[in-house]
């Protein structure tokens, strides 16, 4: 019947420089691979928060548009209502305009606070650890 062969269990003759390049190699491999894990699973969180953000941004950019809009058509007939009659439309259209633009502002404003929310914050907690870690083990030995 075979042996089981676990990870970091080394048979007697099997203990020399190569072996424990091997077991160097590994375990640098393992650590390498669980960080990448951290960052594609941050990565993921990333790229739905900066699409929350260019949604938002869009947004703004479209109500910004249908404002200028509005603005120029009710400045257009408000000048055209000073000059004849002054029409109840024209007021209604203005005021559409300025929450429009109100509209704009406020999305503009979100997607601004948005974007300066930090991101990576537990890979980067996990580097911190374990420069931490290291720099006791360096003066440990």
């Amino acid at each position: 019947m075979a042996e089981p062969k676990s990870e970091g269990v080394h048979r007697t003759g099997e203990y020399g420089l190569f072996a424990h390049l091997a077991g160097l190699l590994a375990a640098n491999l393992a650590y390498l691979r669980a960080r990448l894990e951290l960052a594609g699973i941050e990565a993921r969180e990333a790229s739905v928060h900066y699409a929350i953000i260019l949604g938002l941004a869009i947004g703004a950019l479209i109500v910004l548009v249908f404002g200028y809009l509005f603005l120029v058509i009710a400045l257009v007939f408000l000048v055209a209502a000073l000059l004849n009659s002054p029409h109840a439309w024209i007021w209604v259209l203005l005021g559409a305009a300025f929450l429009h633009l109100l509209g704009a502002g406020i999305l503009g404003w979100i997607a601004k606070v948005k974007l300066f929310e930090p991101m990576f914050t537990a890979s980067l907690n996990e580097l911190k650890k374990d420069q931490e870690w290291l720099k006791t083990t360096a003066k440990q030995n």
